[in-house]
């Protein structure tokens, strides 16, 4: 197991804690609530700094970026590692 990954954790697992949390953020947003938006990006810093380096290439460039909303459609869309980041330029 890669050291930056917490034990018993795999990637999958804190992808999948990233996307519920990333999906938080969007509802604690939509209706303005200020302390859950809170809450779901400390979880998202958080889960993102658990993130090994075999981690998808472009999860990570959206969470960098804080394309949150990009971030989420990538782990639920299931996209290829090869593909280009959808950035404006």
């Amino acid at each position: 197991m890669d050291a930056s990954t917490p034990e018993g954790a795999t990637v999958t697992t804190i992808e999948s804690q990233l996307s519920g949390a990333l999906a938080d953020l969007m509802r604690a947003a939509s209706v303005r609530n200020a302390d859950d938006t809170t809450i779901a990006l400390r979880r998202i810093l958080d889960l993102e700094q658990q993130l090994g380096v075999e981690s998808p290439k472009m999860l990570r460039h959206y969470l960098e970026r804080r394309s949150y909303e990009k971030a989420l459609e990538f782990l639920k869309s299931g996209r290829t590692e090869t593909e280009t980041p959808r950035c404006a330029s």
